[in-house]
């Protein structure tokens, strides 16, 4: 697996370049390999709207100043990479400049991807999990925005695909100056949960058996036996009790899923499954 780690920061020290740290030494604790993408100092130049608005980045999605500047080498680590970290400081409720410069020309080049009709032209982050780190100097007021500011630019970009487990935002974290060490805490938990469910083999086939018992088959050709019946005494898996419901068990994206909001993530049940 392939992480890369995008930081906004212009600064090789302080509060947000150590989540950049962090990002880091978790993914090396994982045996992931990692890269960071440093973005300040690399001098991208601001998308220049060619022509009537719309230059090569709409018909063959890369930049034409890309070569001279370095953006078109960047679109190939992101082309690359298995999942993203994006870690910015919170500037005025938006992004840092060196981020919002680096977006928007991702943008321009990844989602008018959509409306290609040559099949081999997909979003990078099609079927891709991105984290979004958002670190605020004061109280975190503007961390909210810029927020936003990620959630529409992956979800342009073909990431708002289901299951959220592996396409669009994984998770958040946003920091203020109070929460920074338990933050820390968090993005290494993250990013370690994220790596499981892209490593975790997935489900293809999944058949009932007697006693509340659900038989797997992964696409690692494994079969297992995972036991639902110590889910059967809380809610809302107490429903399954009605074995016509129960023998209603069908894979939806990375569940098993009865009904909506009625599921058992495929990544518990493989960690609580025997093998057969």
């Amino acid at each position: 697996m392939n992480l890369l780690i995008i930081s906004g920061t212009p600064k090789t020290d302080g509060v947000t370049y150590s989540f950049v740290e962090t990002a880091e030494k978790a993914a090396k604790q994982l045996g992931v390999e990692a890269e960071v993408l440093r973005l300040s100092g690399l001098n991208l130049s601001k998308c220049r709207m060619c022509d009537d608005g719309w230059g090569v980045c709409f018909k063959d999605h890369y930049c034409i100043f890309g070569d001279k500047d370095g953006f078109n080498e960047l679109l190939k680590k992101v082309d690359a990479a298995d999942a993203y970290i994006y870690i910015t400081p919170v500037y005025w409720g938006e992004v840092s400049e060196e981020m919002k410069i680096f977006i928007d020309k991702l943008r321009r080049c990844e989602a008018t991807k959509q409306w290609d009709s040559r099949d081999e032209q997909v979003s990078f982050h099609k079927g891709k999990p991105s984290i979004a780190v958002a670190v605020a100097g004061g109280g975190g007021g503007g961390i909210i925005s810029t927020f936003a500011d990620f959630e529409r630019a992956i979800s342009q970009m073909g990431g708002d695909e289901w299951p959220r487990e592996s396409s669009g935002m994984f998770d958040w974290i946003a920091v203020n100056r109070w929460n920074q060490d338990y933050k820390r805490e968090a993005l290494s938990a993250a990013i370690k949960a994220m790596v499981n469910h892209k490593r975790h083999p997935k489900i293809v086939d999944v058949s009932t058996r007697d006693d509340y018992e659900l038989l797997l088959i992964f696409d690692n050709g494994e079969k297992r036996i995972f036991d639902v019946k110590p889910y059967l005494s809380r809610k809302p898996h107490s429903e399954l009790k009605d074995l016509e419901l129960f023998k209603q068990a069908k894979i939806s994206g990375f569940k098993i899923e009865w009904r909506p909001r009625l599921d058992i993530d495929t990544y518990a049940m493989y960690e609580e499954s025997k093998a057969l």
